[in-house]
């Protein structure tokens, strides 16, 4: 893929896809060779201080999230038919979506809806705990609960997505911009291009 991107001849714009999440990146330690730092007792102490702080409140905000989550499974139920419904909603969505692309496989299991039928009758009851109900949408959908929301989301291979503006593509929309916001702004910021240009050719040697 990597050579993929890099052949700009072949694509010219990048892909479109989200960046990842920051907050799991963290950085762990570094190390600068023989420089040795000096810290002070006052200042350590403050700054144990206020990460223990820190780590209590986020720690309780975790306890009483996964509290919330464990009584959900536990206490709550809901009708083994809204879980059915729910779960042909599902499958009818991600029908639509993959159907915008031809190229994206079709999960066999998408073509069918009605065959879930079947679901009415696993287990008996029409009365099912959420925790149950979970593990039947996940057993037919392989969808859990989580951050992303409730959305229905396809992968669309990252080559099959949607490119963004080139670099000649955003030259182009600099020279060729009126003033339409009436304060200037796209004249100021062709302005700043050709004032670029000219300074990476006095840089570089060549004449103005």
């Amino acid at each position: 893929i990597v050579q993929e991107l890099l052949n700009i001849e072949k694509n010219p714009g990048k892909p479109c896809y989200p960046f990842a999440p920051e907050l799991p990146l963290v950085l762990h330690r570094c190390e600068y060779g023989n420089l040795r730092f000096g810290h002070s007792v006052q200042n350590l102490w403050r700054v144990c201080c206020d990460l223990e702080c820190k780590w209590e409140e986020l720690i309780l905000a975790s306890g009483r999230l996964r509290n919330g989550l464990a009584s959900l499974q536990d206490e709550a139920e809901v009708r083994r038919r809204d879980v059915l419904e729910f779960v042909q909603g599902i499958k009818a969505e991600r029908k639509r979506k993959r159907s915008r692309n031809k190229e994206i496989q079709q999960d066999s299991d998408d073509d069918d809806i009605n065959s879930l039928s079947g679901l009415l009758n696993e287990d008996g009851d029409d009365i099912i705990s959420w925790n149950i109900a979970k593990a039947l949408i996940y057993k037919h959908t392989g969808m859990k609960p989580n951050a992303d929301g409730p959305t229905v989301q396809i992968h669309v291979p990252l080559m099959m997505r949607g490119k963004g503006t080139t670099y000649e593509e955003k030259i182009k929309a600099i020279l060729s911009a009126d003033d339409v916001d009436g304060k200037g702004g796209s004249k100021r910021r062709r302005e700043l291009y050709e004032q670029n240009i000219k300074k990476k050719k006095i840089d570089q040697g060549g004449r103005c």
